[in-house]
């Protein structure tokens, strides 16, 4: 009777098993439609995300090219300004240069001027002084030589005479002299003033061509940076296009194997779930229809071997873990522990939990001593076999 009771109480439990198991495997169902209705939505918000990011982005690059493109245009500005001030410079320098020229031509005309007439001065003044100096000597000469005067008068007026031709002959050569390094002086400063303007001429062609090819340069410089800079950006948005794409791929693949995974995860947990019930079915199932479970004492057969003794005991594979024997002295014990237990989940999720355990013992004498560290252990055919060693 109590056997049939437990057995009917068995079931009652596996029924109220066999319902929580169907509750479970519900709930869990709807737990993954609700992952899936989650994940589309995130997968939605994300998508949305990733669009409003990228017309950000794009908004922002736009911006950032208009205004660097108004930056551009006024260091262009900037360029024109200085090159039109430095210009103006030039102009003004051109101008300054000359008024320099036509003031040192002034200088020079007033000190060649100044130098003619000192040196003009400087002749009359010696002429002067020599033809006091010669007065003297003649007055000197006459007073000194009274008696010579009648035969020296004649040699003193030719020499008189010769000098004076001399010192206009001098004077000639000096003012000719003069008016050469004049002339002479005048073309070395007309060569030069016209080299000068045209070396300034030169250098302010010279000036004009390089500042129009500098302008060019930096126009060309300017478009070039334009239009690299447009290529650029036009790269960035393509790249930042297709990192969102493969961005939202990985996601969307990520998202989709999270899901595989826990899809894999509740159905091995169902089956794991439906399997142990099944187990634990079959196993009720085969304690109703196996003997073991109606014994009342154990029976286990002993041998006497050579040098050992073999114990034999039939019990289920699945209870062969509860069996032990120890041996000491000239005793073996060996010990059955019978374990019964049940668990049943109500409605509102609580688990009710009954256990009980049977325990049988048996202990067999033995003739020879036993060595209680040489005791092996197998198992055939529904059949724990112990061999234990004797001393």
């Amino acid at each position: 009777m109590k056997i049939d009771s437990d057995l009917s109480f068995s079931k009652k439990q596996l029924e109220r098993l066999n319902d929580s198991q169907r509750n479970l495997i519900a709930s869990r169902e709807k737990e993954i439609e609700s992952l899936d209705k989650m994940y589309d939505e995130r997968k939605y918000n994300e998508r949305l995300n990733g669009e409003t990011e990228l017309l950000d982005i794009r908004d922002q690059n736009e911006a950032e090219i208009a205004e660097q493109l108004v930056q551009k245009q006024e260091r262009l500005s900037n360029i024109k300004m200085s090159f039109d001030d430095s210009k103006k410079k030039l102009d003004k320098e051109q101008e300054k240069l000359n008024k320099f020229n036509q003031e040192k031509i002034k200088d020079l005309n007033s000190t060649y001027e100044n130098k003619y007439n000192d040196t003009f001065e400087k002749v009359n003044s010696i002429a002067a002084d020599i033809n006091t100096n010669t007065q003297d000597t003649l007055r000197r000469l006459e007073s000194e030589h009274l008696e010579r005067v009648s035969q020296t008068t004649f040699q003193n007026k030719i020499q008189a005479d010769e000098k004076s031709i001399e010192n206009d002959r001098k004077l000639l050569n000096q003012e000719r002299v003069h008016q050469i390094q004049q002339k002479s002086a005048e073309k070395d400063y007309a060569r030069k003033n016209a080299n000068i303007v045209m070396e300034h001429e030169k250098e302010l062609i010279d000036q004009n061509y390089k500042l129009k090819a500098q302008r060019k340069e930096l126009e060309n410089i300017q478009m070039a940076e334009m239009q690299n800079m447009t290529a650029q950006h036009k790269d960035i948005l393509l790249q930042e296009d297709k990192s969102f794409k493969e961005k939202y791929n990985s996601i969307s693949k990520e998202h989709q194997s999270v899901l595989d995974r826990i899809k894999n995860k509740f159905t091995n947990q169902i089956n794991s779930l439906v399997n142990s019930q099944m187990k634990f079915k079959a196993n009720i199932e085969n304690k109703d229809e196996n003997g073991f479970y109606t014994i009342t004492a154990l029976d286990p057969t002993i041998t006497k071997l050579e040098g050992a003794y073999e114990i034999n005991l039939e019990v289920p594979e699945y209870e062969k873990e509860n069996v032990r024997l120890t041996a000491q002295g000239r005793s073996l014990s060996i010990t059955l522990t019978r374990k019964f237990s049940d668990s049943v989940e109500s409605e509102d999720g609580t688990k009710n939990q009954s256990s009980r355990s049977e325990v049988f013992s048996k202990k067999i004498p033995t003739e020879e001593l036993l060595n209680s560290k040489e005791v092996t252990q197998s198992y055939n055919d529904g059949v724990l076999t112990f061999k234990v060693a004797t001393l």
